[in-house]
């Protein structure tokens, strides 16, 4: 493969989300992101060695922003775990909130590259994890967070619900708003942190905040 970069590499990695999107990874055809990126169907080869390079490039660069967002939050001393929680549902919510497409093909895809465990993206995957546990740790230390919470099982917990909300959502953008689901999953992601009787204030006040719509 020739080293190139610019807006052509660009064009077929977004074309690329489309076509897997629409015809799954497994039933993607080079021919097809040419098409849809508008450029020979040779003109890929330049650029990628095949679809499941183009995968790996588009998961690494997904994961390198969710990893780079996640520092941010983790590194801000003025904000308690709590709000470091909220503010990684919202970075989450907010790196897809304009792509149906990318959504559900990060969604669709995630499991097949874990599986094979290859790829730069893994190591970002891991650190997200780690860096999640560590605030849910920061929030049990403070008092903050019930103590009988598994940081591990938590952050997976919280990952997972927001794969799978990212698909419902994905799958009928203009049924489902994605500021409701996005509000929602953190009232559930906290309330499972809070000690019960903050829990339930919590949920309360939350309840009282969300509009039904966008």
């Amino acid at each position: 493969m020739r080293s190139r970069t610019g807006n052509k590499e660009k064009s077929i990695a977004d074309a690329a989300v489309s076509v897997f999107a629409r015809d799954g990874f497994h039933g993607a055809r080079i021919a097809s992101i040419a098409k849809e990126a508008g450029v020979a169907t040779g003109s890929v080869y330049l650029y990628f060695r095949n679809k499941e390079s183009i995968l790996h490039h588009l998961f690494h660069q997904i994961w390198q922003r969710i990893r780079d967002q996640l520092v941010l939050v983790v590194n801000k001393s003025d904000k308690t775990p709590k709000e470091k929680v909220e503010d990684i549902v919202d970075r989450l919510f907010a790196l897809f909130s304009r792509d149906p497409a990318l959504a559900q093909v990060f969604v669709n895809e995630h499991y097949l590259l874990l599986r094979e465990g290859t790829g730069a993206f893994v190591k970002y995957y891991e650190d997200f994890l780690l860096m999640g546990e560590e605030v849910v740790r920061d929030g049990i230390r403070q008092g903050q967070f019930r103590a009988d919470i598994d940081p591990r099982i938590y952050s997976n917990f919280v990952f997972g619900g927001i794969r799978q909300l990212l698909q419902f959502w994905a799958r009928a953008p203009r049924e489902y708003s994605f500021n409701s689901i996005r509000q929602r999953i953190k009232t559930i992601a906290l309330n499972g942190l809070l000690p019960q009787s903050d829990s339930h204030t919590e949920h309360v006040a939350h309840e009282q905040r969300i509009p039904a719509t966008d």
